[in-house]
């Protein structure tokens, strides 16, 4: 549940004139280019991307998106006045990333501005938001960088002497940020995790399951032993024809599906087609007759295949390692992948 937190109450002052203060950093967007617009009148909203920060001395509602990157709200209850940042990495120890997105530089220069503007730092309070455990486009790097990036927010305001109010961090999900400057509320809304990082939470607990249809004992033997070789994986079943591969699926629900093309009583791509509109599968289709580039490959990217691989490939005729090179990453990236259902012809 979304629920308004309040810094300490300020003292009864008179607001001074509105001044916007952005640190002259190529890090920061000029104030010609800031992501700003009105909110309820004269409240203004400004968003800030990693790298960006602000320090207003007017009213404003400054909001932002934060995965595994941290951000610091800096307010001066005494005036009303406040500040935020976003960073992507605890320093800039071996990188080349721009000050804004280092924590121990943003969290400093978000402090001189502050300082700048007439705020008493030893009167400013501040509360530290996200560094979750974040995958896909919220995450920005090694696994546990949310966790040194909360850390260094730490470090860099006890240093600073600057009283940390709160905190809402860590966990697994990404958050959504909004600072009220003007009387500093702060609003942080969990992000729902998408469909495809459920299913790579659910995956990273268990092994994913193949099943493997192929008309021939030899093909499906090697494919087989080259997924045995994988401990994440495991084949549940094995189907010479797509009548048998049904049911398969109906008994073992696999995650994905390794698939042929040329088969008896019915093809492969006919096949393919029925399972995406009725129960969609991740599946990797191995056939020597869907070659790159030819029209029977366009048709079963088209029907749903997450990839089409060449036999040949394979090299299935001189042992696992060739096998193992081409097929397992693949069976690994659709297996995370979520299909869609298609649409009745």
């Amino acid at each position: 549940m979304d629920t308004p937190q309040h810094l300490p109450p300020p003292s009864p002052s008179v607001r001074p004139p509105s001044l916007a203060i952005r640190p002259p950093s190529p890090a920061v967007r000029p104030p010609s280019l800031a992501s700003t617009s009105p909110v309820n009148g004269d409240l203004r909203r400004t968003f800030l991307l990693p790298g960006e920060m602000a320090f207003v001395r007017e009213p404003s509602m400054l909001s932002t998106l934060l995965g595994s990157c941290v951000a610091v709200a800096v307010f001066d209850p005494l005036r009303k006045w406040g500040g935020l940042n976003h960073f992507m990495v605890p320093n800039a120890n071996g990188t080349r990333l721009a000050p804004g997105k280092c924590g121990d530089q943003a969290i400093a220069q978000l402090l001189n501005l502050a300082r700048l503007a007439g705020s008493d730092l030893a009167r400013c309070k501040a509360r530290i938001y996200g560094g979750g455990a974040v995958v896909g486009a919220l995450g920005s790097g090694a696994g546990d960088i949310g966790q040194r990036n909360i850390e260094q927010a730490y470090v860099s305001l006890e240093a600073a002497k600057i009283q940390v109010a709160g905190e809402d961090t860590g966990g697994s999900r990404g958050r959504k940020l909004d600072f009220d400057t003007g009387n500093g509320a702060i609003r942080c809304s969990l992000i729902e995790a998408s469909a495809a990082s459920q299913r790579r939470d659910d995956l990273a607990r268990r092994k994913i399951r193949v099943l493997v249809v192929d008309d021939s004992a030899t093909v499906r033997r090697v494919l087989v032993a080259a997924i045995a070789g994988d401990p994440r994986l495991e084949v549940v079943g094995e189907a010479e024809d797509a009548f048998q591969a049904r049911e398969q699926i109906l008994a073992e629900d696999p995650d994905v599906l390794c698939l042929d093309v040329i088969m008896p009583r019915l093809d492969g791509l006919a096949f393919l087609r029925k399972i995406m509109q009725f129960k969609p599968i991740p599946t990797v289709i191995v056939s020597t007759v869907a070659k790159t580039g030819s029209d029977l490959e366009g048709k079963l990217l088209a029907a749903g295949a997450v990839a089409v691989i060449d036999k040949e490939s394979l090299a299935i005729h001189q042992g696992l390692s060739a096998a193992r090179a081409v097929l397992l990453p693949i069976l690994h990236r659709a297996a995370s992948t979520i299909v869609q259902p298609l649409a009745p012809t």
